[in-house]
């Protein structure tokens, strides 16, 4: 290692001696600079870098604190380590010399070699570690004041592009209406009836989801709003809308006749989670093949949770992208570019689930299918998340899903 070091003194004697001591360190190679007087050293360190100063408090004219003071004033882009030197017993100087911004002091009588050493690396590595550590503080500063604009950017664009959204749906959820109101009594069919209604309540609905998307990119997620509702009904209602958009698709509903499937839930949030995995495995698998929901009870579990199903016969899911089905942004290898998708559906129904304190887990088997799993406990048991899986009841038919879709 090689370290520069200013020696300031104006004692000849004093001088050689430190050269030498420094001149025999077996693990550093000190390239020393002599200056004898405050001033001098001031010109010296105005014009060149040094690692370290060893520094005579007792100087001609200005003494060794006085020009740790001046040296603060010069602005250095680097301030090299001090080591003062003091006469015996002079606590006060040093004290003084630690305040203004020395890093160690030695008394001149009493010091070896192997201390003067010792004492100069110490400084230079103190002084290093405190350099490096105020340039991360300012890193993370600067990379923090990049983040909060890119932030700041990132809110008023979801702001425009929500805004510009919700015109072509108000477009259309008007059109939908006047044509209700345009078309003749006898020539509205049952038929064109149910497909205006569907327009309307998917134009309404799209909104809900673009006002929920801009709240959770800004962090103000809205709270559950928990009333009792029928898991059953709301399966079923979402069935026949994808029966009239999804033709090509077989639904099949399998929930035992009798059982209660009613809970304290968020409508809203298990209308979105159930439209993510429906619409996926009508998105991620063939047509012509069947979507199963099935809707079961956790016997086991005091609370009786209700357990739905929702099986495709679809791509399913590698199973190298399995662990990472429900993060943000990711989606299966499997999937091609041309099936749209931003990856974040999976990851706001578990979301949306974990909050009701259940689970959303999937099996999967690439080329077979998926099966994801929903376990809702029916009360308010928020204070902490399940951990274990839930059971497999009714044997589910097995299938890689969608990744992150």
């Amino acid at each position: 290692m090689r370290l520069r070091v200013l020696l300031v003194d104006d004692g000849l004697a004093d001088r050689v001696a430190v050269i030498r001591a420094l001149a025999k360190d077996p693990d550093t190679q000190w390239e020393v600079a002599q200056v004898a007087s405050a001033e001098e050293a001031l010109a010296y360190l105005s014009h060149n870098a040094v690692d370290a100063m060893l520094l005579d408090y007792h100087l001609p004219g200005m003494n060794g604190v006085a020009l740790l003071q001046q040296l603060a004033a010069l602005g250095l882009p680097t301030v090299p380590a001090v080591v003062v030197l003091t006469g015996s017993g002079n606590e006060r100087v040093a004290v003084e010399a630690m305040k203004a911004g020395a890093q160690d002091y030695l008394v001149k009588e009493a010091f070896s070699p192997e201390r003067l050493r010792r004492s100069l690396k110490a400084a230079v590595d103190a002084v290093r570690m405190t350099r490096e550590l105020e340039e991360r503080r300012l890193r993370a500063e600067r990379a923090e004041a990049v983040a909060r604009d890119a932030l700041a950017v990132r809110d008023e664009l979801f702001s425009l592009a929500t805004h510009d959204l919700k015109g072509p749906l108000q477009i259309m959820t008007l059109n939908a209406q006047v044509l209700r109101r345009l078309i003749p009594a006898s020539t509205m069919t049952p038929a064109l009836e149910t497909r205006l209604g569907h327009i309307v309540r998917a134009a309404h609905r799209m909104g809900e989801l673009i006002d929920h998307f801009l709240e959770v990119t800004r962090g103000q997620e809205r709270p559950l709003k928990r009333e009792p509702m029928d898991l059953l009904a709301m399966v079923r209602g979402k069935m026949r809308e994808l029966e009239a958009t999804a033709s090509r698709h077989t639904f099949v509903l399998d929930a035992p006749e009798g059982r209660d499937f009613t809970g304290d839930w968020d409508a809203h949030a298990l209308e979105r989670v159930l439209e993510n995995l429906m619409g996926n495995a009508v998105k991620y698998s063939a047509a012509g093949s069947t979507v199963t929901v099935r809707l079961a009870v956790e016997e086991q579990d005091p609370q009786q949770s209700v357990l739905l199903y929702v099986v495709d016969q679809g791509i399913g899911i590698p199973t190298a992208d399995l662990p990472f089905v429900f993060e943000r942004f990711h989606r299966g290898r499997n999937v091609s570019q041309d099936v749209p998708g931003s990856g974040v559906g999976l990851a706001s129904a578990r979301r949306m689930v974990e909050l009701h304190g259940g689970t959303l887990s999937v099996e999967s088997q690439e080329n077979i299918g998926s099966t994801f799993i929903v376990r809702l406990p029916r009360g308010l048991q928020v204070s902490a998340l399940p951990t274990k899986a839930p059971p497999q009841g009714p044997a589910p038919v097995r299938g890689p899903s969608h990744s992150a879709q």
